[in-house]
């Protein structure tokens, strides 16, 4: 329904101007009871055309945006979603029409936000951390130690993590999802409403975000700030509102490449942690340890594959040792599969 999406864009400003204009154009059809020709009763035929009892026919001419107490923006967006007319225009004003359905669709909106005044609301719970949640991730003992505490905190905490690729970042992120089983929201694929609906629906405890700084929709920037400011969140469905209201618990754990193209207003919300890339022996632990305790590769196997990785490819991404590792059969294939894909990467790659 095209009134609620603007609800949901505009929030409460666009609740108002909705009642402004649904009863701003009520009353001025009312005024509308003789025709302007001979006076006789008149009845409507189509939502802004009327025809006298004398057979007269006249169309009114509208209100502009200042009549309707609106500002022009709003009328003319409900105008490019199709919802009111223009009946006049010239070089200085513009008259809007508002049918009689979008009238009618208007009063059921505002009644079902009306009847929400007791809002509905569904808040997430509290969580449980273990210890051992960043066992996988080699090193950083300070980084995991402050992120121990963040998810332990009884009050709101934001942590963005801020480094180049293969610095952990989302090794970190991988290992919360795992523990708590919840999904990483990519920020760079996210919906026109993703973020928004994904937090009404969940209720997250937890919100996990990769590519922070690949935010672009000022929607999701709009609801992530309101969520992690006032840990609450009004989402409009089906005509009422429904408050979800984190229990001063609710964190946001989110990762970037670069700072520089985050908002000052949202970064300021985050204790924000720069990470280094790992050096070849950091890298050669981490393969082994993950592929030996998640992949359950031989630890053989495992060294074998983190050499590889480190000496031939020329990498420091341990999620390269996860690929190969599931497409070598045995440890000759290692060596074959390493080589194809030395000579076949793009260069930048290398």
């Amino acid at each position: 329904m095209k009134i609620l999406e603007i609800v949901d864009e505009k929030g409460e400003e666009a609740l108002r101007y909705l009642s402004m204009v649904r009863d701003k154009w009520v009353k001025y059809k009312s005024r509308y009871d003789k025709c302007s020709t001979c006076g006789s009763r008149i009845k409507w035929v189509s939502d802004f055309e009327y025809e006298c009892e004398n057979g007269h026919r006249s169309q009114v001419i509208g209100l502009e945006s200042w009549e309707f107490g609106v500002p022009p923006w709003f009328m003319n967006l409900l105008h490019n979603r199709g919802l009111v007319q223009v009946l006049y225009r010239s070089r200085s004003s513009t008259n809007y029409g508002v049918p009689d359905e979008v009238v009618e669709a208007i009063g059921e909106v505002l009644s079902g936000s009306a009847l929400a005044e007791a809002e509905e609301v569904e808040e997430a719970r509290p969580v449980e951390v273990a210890e051992d949640i960043f066992s996988d991730i080699v090193g950083l003992e300070d980084v995991k130690e402050v992120l121990l505490q963040a998810l332990k905190s009884e009050k709101p905490v934001h942590i963005l993590l801020v480094g180049p690729p293969a610095s952990a970042k989302t090794m970190i992120l991988e290992a919360i999802s795992r523990f708590f089983d919840i999904p990483i929201i990519l920020a760079g694929t996210s919906t026109k409403a993703g973020l928004r609906d994904y937090i009404a629906e969940n209720k997250p405890a937890i919100l996990l975000i990769d590519e922070l700084d690949k935010f672009e929709n000022p929607l999701d920037l709009s609801v992530l700030l309101t969520w992690m400011e006032g840990q609450k969140l009004t989402v409009t469905m089906a005509t009422k509102r429904v408050s979800v209201k984190c229990p001063s618990v609710c964190k946001v754990i989110a990762a970037a490449n670069t700072v520089s193209r985050i908002p000052p207003e949202l970064l300021s919300r985050f204790i924000v942690i720069e990470l280094k890339p790992y050096t070849a022996e950091e890298v050669r632990e981490i393969c082994i340890n993950i592929l030996t305790k998640r992949e359950g590769v031989a630890k053989e196997l495992a060294e074998r594959i983190a050499s590889s990785v480190i000496d031939k490819l020329k990498s420091r991404d341990p999620r390269d040792c996860i690929k190969i590792a599931r497409i070598a059969e045995k440890a000759e294939d290692i060596d074959r599969i390493v080589d194809i894909l030395s000579s076949r990467r793009p260069a930048r790659a290398r």
